[in-house]
């Protein structure tokens, strides 16, 4: 007799072909032909399946469930891989808070105006040189790292930012290591001398630009409440001439703009920007706080945006949507996660007076600091406070399908709206499970017609960033 079987975590999607099985435990995706799926409603009825029972017209359908690890034994014990701890993990990545100022005042700014709740400040050169050769001397046997300028406007301080890349480099090339570069901007500062050292160094820039004039004025203006549209799409073009990697535009929507997600995507596509994220505001304030309809909406415009992916795809091209390909790489690769981040766990940040956080996003909450230059990371502290920001979580998600891709979310997401906006764990979860059937969807139609395998290289590489 063989041993009794049972439904390990899955979800049956519907779509435009055949239905999908989503495995939740392996993130993995198998289409469903229309006998294969009336078999599966009626079994999946049963908590238990056995085997010596099954009809012979079933019988081919539940093995390739099996194998598919969709049907597991009854006995089997759910194992979790170990958490990845602070401190076990070598560093990858490291954010320099070069400026922490701005020459903005955006609406919606976590960072209040760039200084990070502080008094203004730049980082100084030698310190930008130590945070650099801090990176390549504690990133174990990663033969490549990244280092990301940051702010505030990281354009206010390009004294430390050429500091910490030439000492990148010279220091790199002496322990063969490879050190990639990137830099988010809000654009108004840049001239021909900073895009030659953005060019000659191979930065891939980061433009913060919200769309249209009429939406990204409203979001970013100046000190004196000025737009700063102008400013920026009048440099863009050096930007975007030659550049030797791709400029990307990083677009934040408040979410009464959440239903102009199709017409930001199309206005930066035809500004000439090599691709496009699109991302809903953090709530710092409760005024910023969606309603049900505004995340519909939003979903809606990302879901439309995926449909004409599709439609790309099937012609042999890309759409430069930097969403949807992020989330298909890692479907692509069945990249589970057991970390909501990388953050603290290979991913840290400097701010300018050279004390290090989790995370970019997490700089300035004192809470969160954990060590400096001169010390080193506090791997402990950083266990400490995301520990008690996460306590709870595992039970809270543990029935959730989306958690192999979603693992908790955002730390600073999550301490917003928890922490100090005293909201109930989950208040962002609807709309992260819409976005990933949305992806899941994509991917299935993409497989069904043999388009994603064209792409299957990029998405990769991409999911491995």
């Amino acid at each position: 007799m063989e041993q009794l079987l049972t439904w390990a975590d899955h979800r049956v999607l519907g779509g435009s072909g055949d239905p999908i099985i989503f495995a939740v435990d392996d993130a993995s995706l198998f289409s469903l032909t229309p006998q294969a799926h009336e078999t599966l409603c009626k079994w999946r009825k049963s908590r238990l399946v056995d085997p010596d029972k099954v009809p012979l017209a079933d019988q081919e359908v539940l093995e390739g469930l099996r194998d598919a690890r969709v049907l597991v034994p009854a006995t089997r014990k759910k194992h979790s891989p170990p958490q990845p701890q602070p401190g076990q993990v070598p560093l990858s990545t490291l954010v320099l808070e070069v400026a922490q100022d701005c020459n903005l005042r955006c609406t919606y700014c976590y960072a209040g105006a760039g200084t990070y709740g502080a008094a203004p400040c730049l980082l100084d050169p030698e310190t930008a040189r130590q945070a650099a050769r801090y990176l390549l001397d504690n990133s174990g046997d990663q033969k490549h790292v990244s280092l990301v300028f940051f702010g505030g406007e990281p354009l206010l301080n390009m004294p430390a930012v050429e500091a910490a890349a030439s000492e990148a480099i010279s220091h790199a090339d002496k322990i063969d290591k490879k050190v990639h570069f990137s830099l988010t901007t809000n654009g108004t500062l840049l001239d021909a001398e900073i895009i030659d050292f953005l060019h000659d160094n191979q930065v891939s820039v980061a433009l913060s630009l919200d769309g249209p004039r009429h939406i990204h004025d409203r979001n970013r203006p100046d000190k004196k409440g000025d737009g700063s549209y102008a400013q920026i799409v009048s440099r863009l073009g050096l930007l975007l001439q030659d550049s030797p990697v791709p400029v990307a535009a990083r677009v934040t929507l408040e979410p009464d703009q959440w239903d102009s997600v199709v017409e930001v995507f199309d206005h930066l596509v035809r500004l000439g920007l090599h691709e496009v994220g699109i991302a809903p505001v953090s709530p710092v304030n409760k005024a910023l706080l969606p309603t049900p309809a505004q995340e519909e909406a939003l979903l809606q415009g990302f879901g439309l945006l995926a449909g004409r992916f599709v439609t790309a795809a099937r012609k042999g091209q890309v759409m430069p949507f930097a969403n949807i390909l992020d989330l298909l790489g890692r479907l692509h690769l069945g990249q589970t996660k057991q970390a909501s981040c990388g953050a603290g766990l290979g991913y840290m940040a400097v701010d300018a007076k050279g004390q290090f956080f989790p995370c970019h996003r997490l700089a300035g909450e004192a809470n969160f600091k954990a060590g400096n230059l001169a010390t080193g990371i506090n791997s402990d502290k950083i266990k400490l406070e995301l520990g008690a920001l996460n306590r709870g979580r595992d039970r809270s998600c543990s029935k959730c399908w989306a958690r192999a891709f979603c693992a908790g979310g955002c730390h600073y997401e999550n301490y917003l709206r928890e922490n100090q906006l005293g909201l109930p764990r989950g208040t962002s979860c609807k709309f992260i499970r819409g976005w990933l059937d949305i992806g899941i969807q994509t991917y299935a139609e993409l497989r069904t017609d043999g388009a994603i395998e064209a792409m299957g290289q990029r998405l990769a590489q991409r999911a491995q960033c």
